[in-house]
């Protein structure tokens, strides 16, 4: 495969970097944050939660400007005929628009975890060990934030299973694509 077939090294960073981010952030809001009262031990996962949520919105937000104004990602060329040639796969359709959605829900979410760290003043009371609000379920954003989260792994799951479907079942050299070049 052409290094001209393969995203650009920034570009394949700048992606197990987020994705790495993201699962390492939804396990910790899944398995700390919403299985345990707002005692003192939920600070430390908080912070790193919430510490990791600002990486991720950083490099969405990179993303999106590099996707704009520097470079496109690759684009698969055309595979030989398969199985699966003739009539494009659901998954595969549905790939025109996971990306911005992608984009979107991952902003989405990270605007929505500084909207419930603002007014309960999370920055502050990590920095300082004062005691957490009772609950985080006053602040408005905390509904949509796990509601939003929910959403955004099942697009994650989507992109996953897309991926997996091209390698895989297709035979394409698709996670190829999405690592560095041989120099």
């Amino acid at each position: 495969m052409s290094a001209k077939k393969r995203f650009r090294p920034l570009w394949v960073i700048l992606h197990w970097l987020m994705a790495l981010l993201v699962f390492i952030t939804f396990a910790i809001g899944l398995t700390s944050l919403t299985r345990t009262s707002n005692a003192g031990g939920k600070l430390v996962p908080l912070a790193v939660h919430m510490f990791l949520g600002i990486a991720i919105f950083m490099i969405v937000i990179a993303r999106f400007i590099l996707r704009a104004l520097v470079f496109k990602p690759a684009r698969r060329a055309a595979q030989a005929s398969t199985l699966f040639a003739k009539k494009p796969a659901m998954l595969d359709q549905l790939n025109v628009y996971v990306h911005p959605l992608l984009y979107l829900f991952t902003a989405l979410m990270a605007l929505l975890g500084i909207a419930i760290a603002l007014p309960a003043n999370l920055l502050t009371t990590i920095v300082s060990g004062a005691p957490l609000p009772v609950t985080f379920d006053i602040y408005p954003a905390r509904a949509w934030h796990g509601s939003l989260s929910l959403i955004l792994l099942l697009l994650v799951a989507q992109h996953v299973l897309v991926a997996v479907f091209h390698q895989f079942i297709k035979g394409e050299n698709f996670l190829g694509r999405m690592w560095f070049t041989k120099q």
